[in-house]
């Protein structure tokens, strides 16, 4: 099945891992609106004698991605700084205290779009289908810089959290990856996504810092191993 000629709200899954935690959450509910900015790869010159001009390319600017979300717990701020309270993890941040004196973890986050009528549901898990087309955009090592808060009477509570990150990391690796495909695969010449499972071929487990997979049996799920 072939991408869609176009992607509306209800066909996007946006998951979030913690560094470390070996969970993957299903976000796309809370989200309201995102942005995807910088990256940019701009040129500089060099002028000599005789009419020469040496052109050069600078290193690739940071990423910045804007989610704007809705508010009603503290799921988000825990995202922003982090908890030094034991048990403290995304969905389970209830009687534990997050403070700015806590020190932030780094994020993968991973945008998954699908025609809304493949994705397959388990309780609060969505997960794409294998045998739909997928467009995947992967977002490693997120630091979150800012978690602007806004509300008034008229309306609900709401927020813009910013995450930022480099272009590649300290061992060279990319922190951008966008490719889509039928299925999941290692083999550098079909049309499939590349697995994260493994780093054979062309996987993305070690490029992307860590494998991840998901169940479409009868209960879905996602397995996921995000480590810096």
């Amino acid at each position: 099945m072939a991408l869609p000629d176009h992607f509306e709200g209800e066909d996007v899954i946006i998951t979030m891992e913690e560094d470390g935690a070996a969970s993957v959450i299903n976000v796309e509910g809370k989200i309201l609106s995102w942005n995807m900015s910088g990256g940019s790869a701009s040129t500089d010159e060099v002028f000599a004698f005789g009419g020469k001009t040496f052109n050069f390319q600078k290193p690739r600017e940071k990423f910045t991605v804007t989610f704007e979300l809705m508010i009603n717990n503290a799921d988000f701020d825990y995202v922003q700084f982090n908890s030094s309270t034991a048990g403290a993890a995304f969905g389970s941040v209830a009687g534990k205290v997050v403070s700015s004196a806590d020190i932030p973890e780094q994020w993968r986050i991973i945008m998954w779009f699908q025609s809304a009528a493949s994705h397959l549901k388990t309780g609060a898990v969505t997960v794409p289908d294998t045998a739909a087309s997928i467009y995947r955009m992967i977002f490693v090592d997120c630091k979150a810089v800012t978690f602007d808060k806004d509300f008034s009477s008229t309306e609900y509570m709401k927020g813009t959290l910013t995450f930022e990150f480099s272009a590649t990391d300290a061992d060279g690796y990319a922190n951008y990856f966008a490719e889509e495909g039928l299925g999941v695969s290692t083999t550098a010449a079909d049309s499939k996504l590349a697995s994260m499972l493994v780093s054979t071929g062309k996987g993305l487990s070690v490029k992307a810092r860590g494998s991840l997979t998901w169940s479409v049996t009868a209960t879905r799920s996602w397995t996921g191993a995000y480590s810096t």
